[in-house]
């Protein structure tokens, strides 16, 4: 294609036939050779000076100025980007240069490679010329701070300045320009990647090399384009300029379309080389060029590929929350963990989740973000970055969720990787909310040493073994304690079929159940706490389970206290089916509401008895301000400082009355009084043969039977072991204790066990059935199966194998006597009594899915089957690892449920044991002073077995479950949860010994003659003193 030319005046035209543009290629080689001759002279200097000798030398040195060695300090630190003015430099002169190239092009325009042109009549010869002297003032600034002449002539700038400044000069002085040599000035885009590093917008390797790359492209692609333009229009000199190309013909945007075309190896033929030059530097063009475009282009082909899909940074709605969600980030977990916080059952959440990874999502996990595109942001980073909390707005988030790999085969360094990326979010932003999942119980007091961690903030740590092991030992005493605790924390919807046999609808309609708070209505203050649980619970159809108090009170939870009143500012956690329903309490009046049959016609009402009393307790504690919550600070104090005084009287009266007895064998409690303590045994004293076992009488103890290698990661059993040895537990209640497996694994494990009386272990496979008849798991009260194999996440199925057949393998047990009774096996009826062969599981599985083998009541076919439907976690049997990732949602809406669970399933575990634990001694023993004798003083979770209990005039049918329930916290100042209830219809036609637990039934259930009652029941004196 061909350009008609432009209509030049004649003085242009003659202008232009003058052809003096050798003057400007005389003027760069004269500057070039007095360069030249500079580097010769100094390289004579220097080989003169050599010759001195070495004293002289020296002498000189050390007499040289020091004026001279400042000023090039000085010019080198200004001319380099390490200081703030050097950048500034560095980018300033960057950009005049941009601004020549600018002015170029825009000489280029006129189509005329030389004009007879003052630089008082142009404005571009003005600028150029203005950023001329710029040029040379940092060419004298760069020789300055030069070490070496020879590196200095031999850099990209210096050469661009030697061939373009001296033809800028020598065109002002002749009143003529020529575009020429101007074209040189593009190779300086080749330190576009050297002055974004200064200014920090590239920071690493593939961003620096991609920017290299490209700019070296554009810089060599934009010089070629303007010499090709030049020695098209110029023409050439041995033809007399004849084969020239008509003045503007040849633009220079054709000369970079002519370029392209040709690197690209497609070559259209629209434009070519006329003249010889230009015809020799197409040759030089396609061996250089083109083979550096090849070379080059499959490397950014792949830094562009290899660039993060998901950078960029988080931009904050201020109209809406959201959280990041860190740590181990895979498909599986953020499946479920988003399942259970976008819960329907959790109302309307306006929260939005980012997600902050080091990896890619692969395929899968990529089809889960598009989903929730609407409500989920991934980004690529890591926590340990500055860079990457800001890009996620760390400090605006509501909360930081750090998630745990719960297959981890070092679970201390996936807590220890977890703990770092705490610390390095306190250090950017104190104030954020921090959730951590933990494997291990003792980690968490790493989180203590943390400066910005604040409980008030509500701040948690969720350990994954302290909860799972505490609901396990729990469910050893009260059987189904895990499935309603499970249940309470987790969100799941009403979804009952008519088809369903009863005793699912019946498990079903209460499994929706959760805890929340709400604050105490006015009409309650100053009753106790059992009157306002049977009020809540008869009238409003709620269960209180606890009061809390206020953070700036400390925050403390107390769980059914015995006793306790009702104070203003005081906050019940309630297990309820929905935020409405706890709503009720705080609008309940006893004036206006006592005759109320429908609780949903319970809403704020404005007599004025109600209005006093919200009055009151708004107003309550600032006329005296030392009385809170009941009781003033004065009394606090006083009760303070009872147990020191108390103790002191007790050490002197040890002294003065030592009757030989060693105080060692009086210490019966840890020194926090929540456990029961034993002095450290040895494990050879507490291992038991099979030969042992089999004539040693067991009956009502429990078995923990573990799967494990002699290298495998110890599972911490001492969060199963210890809520088992509570001290509100009376001495004779407690159950003995038999660990059945590898003895190398349970020694690894029995350093924290040695200080916890009636512990047995013996070395044995609990899939061998020699070993499970001699530890007596058929008179056992609970069997729980472990595994401490790390599973293969590659075939879930697989997983649990080994838990899966020993559980079959006890089920199909026979055992056809007892040491309980004298008759001989041949003695026994034909028909065998089911209780005989009933041993209750426990099983800790690591998939869900792997539920299904064990159901024998229904058929699941799908993969994706939800926990809390199968009868296998209904009957409080099996439970799954991925239950208690329910935990980091249920602790994000309500901290206080986090707090509830812990201070229920651990049997008391408090911030001063957890210090203690961690100096790695295991329990320590303490002496019986008054505050060891108080901390026994708290609820315990306990079995009622209905028709035996004081209540068995209520194992009746017709009864309800209301009625037990008042009779139990007037009486005892039990508080009664949930039921544990046979599946059978009739047991005695059936013989199905399977139950499943109705958790805080409604007021309306009735009871039934087999029903066992899981409760919360008060610590017994008078009993622990008869033992």
């Amino acid at each position: 294609m061909v350009h008609s030319p432009f209509n030049f005046t004649e003085e242009q035209v003659a202008c232009q036939e003058e052809r003096e543009w050798p003057l400007f290629i005389y003027s760069v080689l004269a500057t070039v050779g007095v360069c030249i001759l500079l580097v010769l002279i100094q390289k004579i200097i220097k080989s003169c000076c050599n010759k001195i000798k070495d004293s002289e030398k020296t002498e000189s040195s050390l007499g040289s100025s020091s004026f001279v060695s400042e000023i090039q300090e000085w010019a080198e630190g200004i001319n380099s980007g390490s200081t703030f003015s050097g950048r500034a430099l560095v980018v300033f002169i960057f950009l005049c240069n941009v601004a020549a190239m600018v002015v170029y092009l825009v000489d280029t325009a006129s189509g005329l490679l030389e004009e007879c042109v003052s630089w008082e009549d142009r404005l571009t010869i003005q600028i150029d010329f203005a950023l001329g002297i710029i040029f040379s003032l940092h060419f004298l600034l760069r020789l300055v701070a030069a070490e070496h002449f020879t590196t200095f002539l031999s850099s990209t700038a210096t050469i661009v300045d030697l061939v373009t400044l001296p033809p800028l000069f020598l065109s002002v002085w002749l009143g003529r320009t020529w575009l020429g040599l101007r074209c040189f000035r593009f190779f300086i885009l080749i330190n576009l990647p050297n002055v974004l590093v200064y200014v920090r917008l590239l920071e690493n390797s593939s961003s620096i090399r991609f920017a290299q790359l490209i700019s070296q492209i554009i810089g060599f692609l934009l010089w070629a384009a303007g010499f090709i333009y030049l020695l098209e229009n110029q023409g050439d000199p041995f033809h007399d300029y004849e084969n020239a190309r008509p003045a503007g013909e040849f633009r220079y945007v054709d000369a970079i379309w002519f370029l392209l075309i040709t690197a690209s190896t497609v070559g259209y033929g629209d434009f070519f080389p006329l003249t010889d030059l230009g015809k020799i530097f197409g040759i030089f063009y396609l061996a250089l060029g083109v083979s550096a475009f090849a070379s080059m282009l499959p490397e950014i082909a792949e830094l562009v590929g290899n660039q993060p899909k998901y950078a960029g940074t988080y931009k904050a709605n201020s109209q809406k929350q959201f959280i990041i969600v860190c740590g181990n980030i895979t498909y599986s977990t953020v499946s479920g963990f988003l399942a259970d916080f976008f819960h329907p059952a959790r109302e309307d959440v306006n929260c939005e989740v980012v997600f902050l990874n080091k990896l890619e999502p692969d395929l899968e996990f990529e089809g889960l973000l598009k989903r929730e595109k609407t409500r989920v942001t991934y980004f690529q980073g890591t926590m340990l970055s500055a860079m990457d909390l800001q890009r996620v707005c760390a400090e605006k988030a509501a909360a930081v969720l750090v998630m745990c790999d719960k297959f981890s085969t070092d679970p201390t360094r996936e807590d220890a990787s977890n703990i770092m990326r705490v610390i390095s979010l306190k250090n950017y932003c104190e104030g954020t909310r921090c959730i951590i999942q933990l494997l291990h119980y003792h980690n968490k007091s790493y989180l203590l040493n943390i400066p910005g961690w604040d409980w008030r903030r509500d701040d948690q740590a969720v350990c994954l073994n302290e909860v799972k092991f505490g609901m396990l030992a729990q469910s050893c005493l009260a059987p189904g304690f895990f499935t309603m605790a499970s249940n309470i924390i987790s969100a799941s919807l009403l979804h009952i079929m008519p088809e369903m046999p009863k005793w699912k609808k019946e498990y079903l309609s209460t499994s929706n159940k959760v805890i929340l708070a709400e604050t105490f209505s006015p009409t309650f203050v100053g009753l106790t706490f059992q009157e306002v649980a049977e009020i809540v619970y008869l009238r409003l159809n709620l269960v209180l389970i606890a009061m809390e108090a206020r953070k700036y009170e400390g925050g403390q939870i107390w769980i059914n206290p015995r006793n306790r009143k009702i104070t203003p500012n005081a906050i019940g956690l309630f297990i309820t089916a929905s935020s409405d329903a706890a709503k009720r309490v705080w609008f309940y009046c006893r004036v206006c509401h006592e005759h109320v049959e429908d609780v949903e016609e319970i809403k704020k009402c404005s007599c004025k008895r109600l209005a006093k009393a919200r009055y009151e307790y708004f107003n309550y504690g600032k006329e005296n301000p030392d009385q809170r919550n009941g009781f003033s600070n004065k009394q606090e104090l006083i009760k303070k400082e009872e147990p020191i005084e108390g103790l002191r009287k007790r050490k002197k009266s040890l002294s003065e009355a030592d009757h030989g007895r060693s105080e060692t064998a009086k210490m019966r409690f840890d020194g926090t009084g929540c456990f029961h303590w034993c002095g450290s045994q040895s494990i050879s004293d507490c291992t038991l043969t099979r030969q042992d076992a089999t004539v040693t009488m067991f009956a009502g103890h429990i078995v923990i039977t573990i799967f494990a290698e002699d290298e495998n990661p110890v599972l911490g059993l001492r969060n199963l072991v210890m809520p088992l040895r509570a001290s509100n537990i009376p001495y004779g209640d407690l159950r003995h204790i038999i660990i059945l497996g590898n003895m190398e694994f349970i020694k690894r494990e029995w350093k924290l066990l040695a200080n916890m009386p009636k512990i047995s272990v013996m070395d044995g496979s609990p899939s061998n059935r020699a070993d499970l008849r001699a530890v007596k798991v058929n008179l056992c009260r609970t069997c729980v199966i472990l595994s401490a194999k790390a599973p293969d996440k590659a075939e879930p199925v697989l997983a649990d194998k080994e838990i899966i057949m020993a559980a079959l393998n006890i089920k199909s047990m026979k055992f056809g006597g007892s040491f309980l009774n004298d008759e001989d096996d041949d003695d026994m009826d034909e028909e065998e009594d089911p209780e005989m062969n009933h041993v209750n599981l426990l099983l800790d599985l690591s998939f869900v899915s792997n539920v299904r083998y064990l159901d024998d009541q229904e058929m699941h076919m799908s993969d994706h089957l939800e926990l809390y439907k199968t009868l296998p976690f209904a009957s409080g049997t099996a439970m799954a690892k991925g239950i208690l990732d329910s935990l980091m949602s249920a602790t994000y809406f309500n901290a206080s449920a986090l707090k509830l669970l812990r201070q229920m399933v651990t049997g008391g575990a408090t911030i001063e044991l957890e210090k203690s634990l961690a100096e790695g001694a295991g329990l320590r023993g303490g002496y019986s002073t008054p505050e060891v004798e108080a901390a026994k003083n708290r609820i315990r979770v306990d079995e009622i077995v209905l028709r035996e209990s004081q209540w068995s005039r209520y194992a009746e049918y017709g009864a309800r479950f209301s009625d037990l329930f008042s009779a139990a916290i007037r009486e005892q100042g039990t508080l009664c949860l949930a039921i544990n209830r046979l599946i059978a219809e009739d047991y005695e036609d059936d013989g199905d010994l399977t139950r499943v637990v109705i958790s805080c039934p409604d007021n309306l259930m009735t009871l039934q003659p087999m029903d066992n009652i899981i409760a919360v029941v008060q610590y017994e004196e008078d009993k622990e003193k008869r033992d």
